[in-house]
């Protein structure tokens, strides 16, 4: 009987050892299996992250590129519309101006130019090719020996007088003027195209 229990006991301690093998092996197991669960969880997790990243930035990207689409179409509406603005302005004026070369103004206007700025003998006096009708009424306000020659140039209206030796010329022209009106417009206001 002795070796019968022996024996049970031994199959006993083999069992209570296997048991105990098997127990830490399921353990294991089990903490494998969390730990794995876990590690999904993160890389799943990560990868949400960086794909909902990637969306929004992908979100935010179109919807800025959107916006500057929309930004950008408004300023060039603006400006156009600003432009057509100022060239309707800008055309009402040259239309009085050339209004005001037809009128029964314009040749006193020309001789009064002449007196305040008598010219130097030898001068010429700078006319658009329409006012070389009137250099008989100006030639009396010029006051000393000129010329009158038609400069393509002037197209609006006025004169320039160009000294005797070439160097100098005073420019009293009309299209002087609206150009000067203008540049100082775009240049007061911050507009491009004042420092042309």
């Amino acid at each position: 009987m002795e070796a019968n229990q022996k024996l049970q006991q031994f199959m006993d301690a083999v069992s209570r050892s296997t048991d105990a093998e098997i127990a830490r092996a399921e353990r294991e197991a089990e903490q494998k299996a969390k730990q794995y669960l876990l590690d999904a969880e993160a890389r799943c997790k990560a990868d949400y992250e960086r794909t909902l990243a990637s969306a929004k930035s992908r979100i935010t990207a179109k919807y800025q590129k959107q916006m500057s689409q929309v930004g950008y179409q408004g300023k060039t509406a603006f400006l156009s519309r600003r432009q057509i603005l100022l060239m309707q302005l800008f055309g009402d004026l040259r239309e009085k101006l050339a209004a005001f070369t037809a009128s029964e103004e314009y040749l006193p206007w020309l001789r009064k130019l002449l007196s305040a700025h008598q010219p130097e003998a030898g001068a010429q006096i700078l006319l658009r090719e329409a006012d070389m009708k009137l250099e008989s009424e100006l030639r009396a306000a010029a006051g000393a020996d000129v010329t009158f020659r038609a400069d393509p140039a002037i197209l609006l209206g006025g004169l320039s007088v160009l000294s005797a030796d070439g160097r100098r010329c005073e420019n009293h022209t009309l299209d002087e003027a609206y150009a000067s009106q203008l540049r100082n417009f775009y240049r007061n206001h911050k507009i491009g195209g004042g420092d042309e």
